[in-house]
């Protein structure tokens, strides 16, 4: 008889008020919690992809879904097929950590590297991580090379560590006195009280919990104890944070004068590529932008847990801890005029190795930022990768001259009349209940609308209300 292959499970032990029915914690080890901190460096656009295969409800994750979309549906306005790959399935710059993971959720597939088809030439300073991109000689980067890591990668807590989670998703060390201080916080005074589950958790119930962690402010209870779990639990919570930037971005907002509600925004080429950016971007670094105020479900407590472990004595190393408190984009996905305070992980160092008579064959050696003088092979330390949204010297996704309209749900398109007009018909607005306003996207817009983008359908409404409405109106809006 043919053997039936188990399915690899991550078991986790609850604790539970019975008088409640709530998680009151659980007790993790490195597989569990190595998961939790890979959503942080998970890129938006890859979060939108994966909740869409979640067994959890319709409800989606703000207007992740929206946005995601547009992309394909606007295919023809990217400037090339890498941009769209880009946008669909953006890089997670600390995919090596995340490779050794029990569950891997992210089917992004892993980096290849592609050298110019011309051999006669000089070209071995330049590839892409995309295949047909051309190289300075004009000829495609289409030739496949291996590439050799010198270095092995182990998620990000260390082996024997062990931790406290709470319902919110908040990681502390497990010591042994923390569960009786939680329990003591959480009102519990008869262990009778107390019930011990243990569940185990399957590569399905991951995609479940990251989508439970986005929309739920008690994740853990939601997502064992609840049988239709009520996930729209978030809601946009206006905050003001300090940043500065120079990039400014000029819309034209079409709103409807008796709720405030805007029904559309238009804007040329940098308010797509504004707009797009989004899925390149980390969960965590959308929440370091956003002060550790985010909104979004549970992750503000996943993330503000980091900064109290001890990088020597929990975390793998404190190049870990750095990439989980402050996520990067990966290489060349940063726009040249970007709006956010979010940085670039820097294109990393290769050594070539070619070799020669009938066993030559090519190879890169990621080389830890570091370029080789190994005298035993010809070297060349790597110039520069390619960059895809490299056209006419102006850094983006789509072509231009061009204007776009985006719906207060972040559904992008090419303007045109017919498309408002449809629009305001499937609204049943009235021609004399809407309003034209030109309006500036600073810092703070950018922002608001970033962390409404996540937390509510009204993504433009939240992010740009200040601008339209009365401070009282904006007042009894948000919190009313």
């Amino acid at each position: 008889m043919p053997t039936t292959q188990i399915e690899e499970q991550v078991s986790l032990k609850l604790l539970i008020n019975k008088k409640t029915n709530k998680v009151i914690l659980a007790e993790a080890g490195k597989d569990f919690v190595d998961i939790l901190f890979s959503f942080l460096t998970m890129p938006l656009g890859t979060i939108a992809r994966l909740v869409q295969d979640s067994d959890i409800g319709p409800t989606g994750v703000g207007c992740l879904s929206s946005l995601y979309e547009s992309v394909t549906n606007i295919r023809k306005c990217l400037k090339t097929l890498s941009c769209e790959e880009m946008l669909l399935r953006p890089k997670n710059s600390s995919v090596e950590y995340c490779r050794s993971l029990k569950f891997n959720i992210d089917d992004t597939e892993p980096l290849k590297y592609f050298m110019c088809t011309n051999t006669t030439k000089c070209c071995h300073e330049v590839l892409s991580t995309f295949k047909n991109e051309r190289c300075n000689c004009g000829n495609l980067l289409a030739r496949s090379v291996p590439v050799i890591r010198d270095e092995a990668y182990n998620g990000f807590v260390k082996d024997v560590a062990t931790f406290i989670v709470m319902d919110d998703l908040v990681v502390i060390p497990n010591a042994m006195d923390t569960s009786f201080c939680v329990l003591q916080k959480c009102g519990v005074k008869s262990l009778g009280s107390v019930l011990e589950m243990t569940v185990n958790i399957t590569k399905k119930k991951v995609l479940d919990l990251l989508k439970c962690s986005l929309l739920s402010k008690s994740t853990l209870t939601d997502l064992f104890l609840v049988k239709e779990p009520l996930l729209n639990k978030s809601s946009f919570n206006p905050s003001i944070v300090q940043k500065s930037s120079t990039v400014q971005i000029k819309v034209k907002v079409i709103w409807r004068k008796t709720d405030g509600k805007v029904l559309f925004a238009q804007g040329e080429e940098d308010f797509a590529d504004f707009l797009f950016s989004f899925l390149t971007f980390p969960l965590g670094g959308v929440v370091r932008m956003l002060g550790g105020d985010s909104c979004i479900g549970s992750i503000d407590g996943l993330y503000n847990s980091i900064d109290g472990l001890n990088e020597n004595k929990y975390l793998v190393s404190k190049e870990v801890k750095n990439r989980l408190v402050d996520p990067v984009l990966a290489p060349h996905f940063k726009l040249s005029k970007q709006m956010f305070p979010i940085h670039e992980q820097a294109p990393p160092y290769f050594r070539y190795y070619k070799g020669s008579g009938s066993t030559q064959r090519s190879a890169f050696c990621m080389a830890n930022g570091h370029s080789s003088n190994d005298k035993n092979n010809e070297t060349y330390k790597l110039k520069k990768l390619v960059d895809l949204k490299l056209s006419g010297g102006v850094k983006g996704y789509v072509k231009g001259p061009a204007l776009f309209m985006a719906t207060d749900e972040l559904v992008v398109e090419q303007m045109s009349p017919i498309s408002g007009v449809s629009l305001l018909n499937r609204l049943k607005t009235s021609i004399n209940d809407v309003e034209e306003k030109i309006v500036t996207i600073g810092i703070n817009e950018g922002l608001s609308i970033l962390k409404a983008s996540i937390t509510s359908r009204s993504a433009l409404t939240n992010g740009l209300s200040h601008l339209l409405l009365l401070p009282e109106v904006m007042e009894q809006k948000w919190y009313h």
